[in-house]
């Protein structure tokens, strides 16, 4: 097509914007032709890009029966796992909606299921610091270290410790191998 300048006056005709200076794949993709004004001066345009032009603005008029309703198209965009969970809440708070309301209903409809993966979540992680705290025979788990309390009180405080008695994870308090070839 006719009537494109070089980048350099390309780089003073067009305005800049940040979000040129993103990477390729997350900037927007514009396809309207001759975006801004300046381009479309009548010495820069071609009759035959002109054409273009209008045609492109009216291709953007929606007829009077769009958007088309597309039966189930909400399945399609949602993988099986997410769909099913989406199903279920929605018959939940649908039978809700005559008792709680429509905004009540959709409001607990965003927030209900979000607020019980959380406190699965959190019980999840409870599970996990309480039934697999680290010992000396597995090498992950959680460390854990309790609250002494009032029990630091009836402890000497100069209590005289062993270089074993480091981080010994419940090596001392094991039951099997307890004979002195084991000791370390």
């Amino acid at each position: 097509m006719a009537g494109h300048s070089s980048w350099e006056e390309q780089r003073y005709l067009y305005p800049h914007d940040i979000r040129d200076k993103f990477p390729v794949w997350e900037r927007e993709f514009n396809i309207e032709p001759f975006k801004y004004e300046r381009s479309r001066l009548p010495f820069r345009m071609t009759n035959e890009e002109r054409l273009w032009r209008k045609q492109w603005l009216q291709d953007q008029v929606l007829a009077a029966d769009e958007p088309k309703y597309v039966p189930n198209l909400h399945k399609l965009h949602k993988n099986p796992v997410r769909y099913r969970w989406m199903v279920f809440w929605d018959g939940v708070f649908n039978r809700l909606r005559p008792v709680v309301g429509n905004t009540a209903a959709s409001m607990l409809r965003q927030t209900v299921p979000k607020l019980l993966i959380l406190q699965l979540g959190i019980w999840s992680l409870v599970y996990a610091v309480f039934y697999h705290k680290q010992d000396w025979e597995k090498w992950g788990g959680w460390q854990v270290y309790g609250y002494k309390g009032k029990h630091l009180a009836n402890v000497s405080p100069w209590k005289t410790l062993d270089s074993t008695d480091y981080v010994d994870r419940g090596f001392k308090e094991r039951t099997a191998n307890r004979w002195t070839e084991h000791k370390y």
